[in-house]
């Protein structure tokens, strides 16, 4: 497992801020044709597709909370 320290200059990117809200969370669940999709078109990232069984998806507040 990689861990990372976070400073005010450095963001977490959106996969990050799942994981932390959702530990449970396997890469699995995010490999193709997994439960939840992440894509990022030009205009920054987003959750494309939530699909998981037990876990609810994350509000973008809570999103924008995770420190």
């Amino acid at each position: 497992m990689v861990s990372r320290t976070y400073g005010k200059e450095c963001l977490m990117t959106l996969y990050e801020k799942i994981i932390k809200l959702h530990d449970s969370l396997k890469i699995s669940d995010f490999d193709f044709g997994g439960t939840i999709e992440l894509r990022n078109d030009g205009d920054g990232d987003y959750i494309a597709k939530w699909e998981h069984s037990t876990l609810k998806k994350p509000t973008d507040k809570e999103l924008e909370d995770v420190e």
